[in-house]
């Protein structure tokens, strides 16, 4: 730390310290440097490709502390050098990283007095700090003669490691040093070893621990144990309801140094006190597993309890309050998973969602899904015939609602074969089952990414399907959620009045609810209806504020989808060039964050701008790639679009009969939007003036015979 703060000017972009003690394994420490440089994702690009895309061009100084642990697959770190050459890692960890980057600096204990003369402890870095120490542990604590060899014995046992020197000096009101050097003494003996994966200074510390260990109160010693439990800190409130830890007793191991209290209040162990803490209770079985329980009914329980501020005005607060819990939230899931923990997975499963999907941390997500789906697979299993019909359906329940959450963290990510088959099954398990919320939910997510995909007719069963189940649960958030994609499905059936008077319920929704997330899509989904009906006064003010509120958060993809539709109220109102600049932008969000569905859009809106101004280069660039983008994660209905767009640009162009093509193909496809047939419908009438019967005929034949992906593998080989 002391490095990066005299370093940080050095850099353009400063210098960022990144904490990785609670991190469990290596694939969370690209969540972990977003989040200490403040980086959101978005999208469904990988989130290690959105963070080195993000920092590719940054010059900046990373600290990434506590890497010992995570060294199985870090191998991402060479990559992040080889594409962003003005990145620098400054890395600490209890063994080498082996990578071919890595230049190591080997980092001892602070350097031990090697004589015993009482006036020159203080001049050693060592004996100082254990000086110090002491000396705040007992105010009137003096250096006696016979003080000397004693606290030269301690530096030397510890080897000169602050932990243990700190620790170490602790006990001054209790022991006298040559008493503390003669018990640290006696508890080296089990750490004799041989074994290789034991490092050698940590023989010493571990007798500290040992010693520390010993001359706690059995409430103390039980309070520890159980605070291993905790990853990545906790706070006091969890530390009483999880380990019995009272302040008195907290405070008591703050003092011993044992447990640290940061600057925000919050409160952690060094990670070699967990990690000796955690063996202790590792090794009585039945009170870890009562103690892990606790933990995650504590955590599990408390992302329910948020859900409804998640869902209002206070998400950004409450955001800030739970971000620094996501390592307890991950042991708290892998825990009720492991032990089956079906209602308390039940309970957490919503929140939890929506918490992920605010941070788009759409890879974990469906990780920690389809494991609990596949826990509760498992158990149906095993069922035999002694169990009831009740616990069948309970786990059918908990499996159906598994497989929707797995589907909607799928079709973030763009898999939308897998998330379509996903949300079959789960609506195929939960619709005979006394799962009313569980099956609406399906049924919304459902019909969003049927819409999402260009399967309008799909999406159009499935939302008209939930929102009566919504309206009956009386739940606003499924209510809005299947008006808004009601309202997204009836307009690119062309259905725009239809269209309007959803999304005027949806808002209406919307200022009940007050959540941010939802305004900024709805109203940005709402605008693309008024501008189509030319009510451009109305969107106008709406689109502003929902960029405000967009900026605020912190949320790229919304500022991108504000700046999207404001560049569509801008060509409306004939100022071409501004809606240019904002198309421009918000392109450049999208491909910054990898959102393919986002970016294809935008860019077709680009095509279309560009096409209207005449600049056919720029048209067809702008097109190409936003086909490219749809088909590669299966969004017809904007890959369609970029298909009438090339339609129209290759009519511009002469090609006439490539032009008639794919009007056609447009025309007839089930997943073109009614704005897509519309273009396709006036090229066509155009165009039949242009070509004999012959020719028409032989378009129409081989329109048939085509398929959206041998299409637009044909222009993006052109």
């Amino acid at each position: 730390m002391e490095v990066a703060h005299q370093l940080r000017d050095s850099f353009n972009h400063g210098a960022c310290f990144v904490s990785l003690v609670g991190t469990n394994t290596s694939e969370f420490i690209i969540p972990a440097i977003a989040d200490a440089i403040g980086f959101s994702f978005s999208g469904t690009t990988e989130l290690k490709a959105q963070l080195f895309n993000f920092l590719k061009e940054k010059h900046i100084l990373l600290v990434l502390d506590n890497l010992e642990h995570l060294l199985n697959g870090i191998e991402f770190l060479d990559e992040l050098l080889e594409g962003a050459p003005d990145v620098k890692l400054l890395t600490t960890s209890r063994e080498q990283l082996n990578l071919r980057a890595e230049w190591v600096f080997e980092v001892q204990g602070l350097p031990v007095p090697s004589n015993i003369e009482l006036n020159h402890l203080e001049s050693n870095s060592a004996s100082a700090l254990f000086i110090q120490r002491a000396k705040q542990a007992q105010i009137n604590f003096t250096l006696a003669p016979e003080d000397a060899q004693a606290i030269t014995r301690i530096c030397q046992l510890v080897e000169g490691l602050p932990l243990g020197l700190e620790l170490a000096a602790t006990w001054v009101n209790t022991l006298s040093c040559r008493e503390i050097a003669t018990e640290i003494e006696r508890g080296l003996d089990f750490l004799a070893t041989t074994k290789r994966d034991i490092p050698e200074r940590h023989r010493s510390i571990n007798a500290v621990f040992e010693y520390s260990w010993k001359l706690l109160p059995a409430e103390e010693q039980n309070a520890l144990k159980k605070l291993s439990v905790f990853q990545g800190g906790f706070q006091r409130d969890a530390a009483e309801q999880v380990a019995v830890a009272t302040l008195t007793v907290l405070s008591a191991l703050v003092n011993k140094s044992l447990v640290r209290r940061t600057d925000n209040g919050r409160y952690d162990l060094h990670e070699l006190v967990r990690q000796y803490a955690a063996a202790r209770l590792q090794a009585q079985a039945g009170e870890k597993n009562v103690t892990n329980k606790k933990h995650a009914e504590y955590y599990l329980t408390l992302l329910q309890a948020r859900e409804p501020a998640l869902r209002s005005n206070l998400q950004k607060e409450t955001l800030a309050e739970l971000r620094p819990e996501i390592d307890n939230f991950r042991a708290a899931w892998d825990f009720a998973v492991g032990s089956a923990e079906i209602d308390l997975l039940r309970r957490a499963t919503g929140p939890q969602f929506y918490f992920y999907e605010l941070h788009q941390y759409f890879q974990e997500a469906e990780t920690l899904y389809r494991r609990g789906a596949e826990m509760a697979r498992a158990r149906i299993q095993n069922l035999d015939a002694n169990d009831g019909a009740a616990q069948r359906a309970k786990l059918e329940g908990a499996l159906g609602d598994m497989l929707t959450h797995q589907a909607f963290f799928l079709g973030r990510m763009g898999r939308n074969r897998e998330a379509f088959d996903l949300y079959r099954a789960s609506i195929a398990l939960l619709r005979p089952l006394a799962e009313p919320y569980a099956l609406t939910f399906a049924f919304v997510l459902y019909g969003a990414l049927s819409w999402a995909a260009g399967h309008l007719k799909e999406a159009m069963i499935n939302l008209r399907e939930g929102l009566p189940l919504s309206r009956t649960l009386e739940h606003l958030w499924l209510q809005q959620n299947a008006l808004c994609f009601l309202g997204t499905t009836s307009h690119d059936l062309g259905n725009y009045e239809e269209a309007y008077q959803q999304f005027q319920e949806a808002m209406a929704i919307c200022e009940k609810m007050k959540d941010p997330y939802q305004t900024l899509l709805t109203g940005a989904m709402f605008s693309r209806t008024a501008q189509a009906l030319g009510r451009l006064t109305e969107t106008q003010d709406l689109l502003r504020e929902n960029l405000q509120i967009a900026r605020e958060s912190g949320n790229r993809w919304g500022i991108g989808l504000g700046l999207e539709q404001l560049a569509a109220n801008a060509q409306a109102m004939g100022d071409h060039a501004e809606a240019r600049r904002l198309l421009g932008e918000s392109a450049a969000i999208y491909r910054e964050i990898g959102d393919p569905w986002s970016l294809s859009r935008a860019l077709n809106s680009l095509s279309q701008l560009a096409l209207a101004q005449s600049d056919i280069a720029e048209a067809e660039s702008s097109a190409i790639i936003a086909l490219k983008a749809a088909r590669e994660t299966e969004y017809n209905l904007n890959a369609l679009e970029a298909l009438a767009a090339l339609a129209e640009i290759h009519a511009r162009l002469g090609r006439s009969l490539s032009a008639f093509e794919m009007a056609l193909f447009v025309l007839n496809h089930s997943a073109s939007s009614q704005k897509a047939k519309d273009r396709a419908e006036k090229l066509l009438a155009d165009l039949e003036t242009q070509l004999t019967p012959e020719q028409i005929e032989a378009a129409r034949s081989r329109a048939q015979s085509m398929t959206l992906d041998s299409l637009a593998r044909e222009l993006m080989s052109q």
